[in-house]
């Protein structure tokens, strides 16, 4: 069976040969394990069958990027999203200037990109060849709020959530024309129908969304349900939410909205995937599971084993990948021979 086929048949909770990975290597954590291997890292771990995602998240206001100062690695830039940015080549973390607007009224003055500019896409589609050859290719786009707090920044958005819904709905009314087709296209170009799609949106944090449910039901239901509705009728067999916080008070307001899962689940936000396995049955599929800021970081065997045991146990009606999303220097790469052997040892075939 193919990764490809694997993914596919497991996000329709359909049987496969075994339960599908996903793990991402961090540049960092490479070079650390790259003191002790001389190959490709992949091509050691070579049943991780999610490697990378194929993303369009450079923003709909790419025609206003530019660059404004360079001093060396840093840099001063207006992005895709219209935002002033300052930016490290050296650092991770970059530090937003301004908005793309500040009056309200300046929104409806922005010329968004034009989404069928296939050219915008052509370089994901070529690094897709190479990709689908080794991964199931699965291929992503910026949600809705989160576009929205790049443009608008993030406390502010959140002050328009809380103080004028109207206004919001009114940008995300606008913003959900943009992502509809540029999400088929990035389907399209990366042949992620059977696959999946990311709707990368982070609006949690370690503990709770950054607002209501009530706040999500007035403002983004009905956009996100509109383009749920889009993708899935255009060939999309699944969508997926990319969330690191704990989204899970959202979890049935997501599954009204169209999503088909969640990409992110994580014991240190309080999401344990056999617990919302047992809740959600075969309603919300799950990506991940696998703490990699304890765990695998910190964790004894012991510890590693329970816990890829649980998801494991919990992936037996299918609907479950297991993986850590991203894998960095933090974790010992002796923690992660560990794990990925112990996943080499189950024979689970559900």
């Amino acid at each position: 069976m193919t990764a490809k086929e694997r993914v596919s048949r497991t996000l329709d909770y359909l049987p496969a040969d075994r339960v599908p990975r996903y793990d991402i290597f961090l540049p960092e954590f490479t070079a650390e394990w790259k003191k002790t291997h001389n190959e490709n890292i992949y091509d050691f771990y070579k049943n991780i069958d999610i490697g990378t995602v194929l993303s369009d998240s450079s923003g709909s206001l790419t025609n206003m990027a530019r660059l404004i100062k360079r001093d060396g690695p840093d840099i001063t830039e207006i992005d895709g999203f219209g935002r002033t940015l300052f930016r490290s080549e050296v650092r991770y973390f970059e530090t937003q200037l301004a908005p793309a607007f500040n009056e309200k009224s300046e929104f409806d003055k922005l010329v968004f990109d034009d989404p069928d500019d296939l050219s915008r896409y052509q370089m994901l589609a070529n690094y897709s060849q190479d990709v689908s050859r080794r991964f199931a290719p699965v291929s992503g786009v910026m949600g809705l709020f989160m576009a929205l707090y790049r443009m608008r920044g993030e406390e502010q958005l959140l002050i328009d959530i809380c103080e004028d819904t109207e206004f919001v709905r009114h940008m995300a009314a606008r913003l959900v024309e943009f992502v509809k087709r540029q999400a088929v296209h990035v389907a399209r170009m990366t042949d992620t129908f059977e696959t999946a799609i990311w709707i990368y949106d982070e609006f949690s944090s370690k503990i709770s969304p950054l607002f209501s449910p009530k706040h999500f039901e007035q403002i983004f239901l009905p956009y996100y349900n509109d383009l749920c509705s889009h993708l899935h009728k255009n060939g999309i067999k699944h969508i997926i939410l990319h969330c690191d916080g704990n989204c899970l008070p959202l979890y049935d307001l997501l599954i009204e909205a169209g999503f088909d899962g969640h990409q992110g689940p994580a014991p240190t936000t309080g999401m344990k995937v056999w617990e919302i396995k047992k809740k959600y049955g075969n309603r919300f599929a799950m990506i991940g599971g696998m703490c990699n800021i304890e765990t695998l970081a910190h964790g004894t065997k012991r510890e590693i084993e329970y816990e890829a045991a649980a998801i494991l146990d919990a992936a037996q009606d299918g609907g479950v990948i297991i993986g850590t999303h991203s894998i960095d220097i933090n974790i010992p790469p002796q923690n992660y021979q560990y794990y990925y052997d112990y996943l080499e040892k189950q024979t689970w075939i559900y």
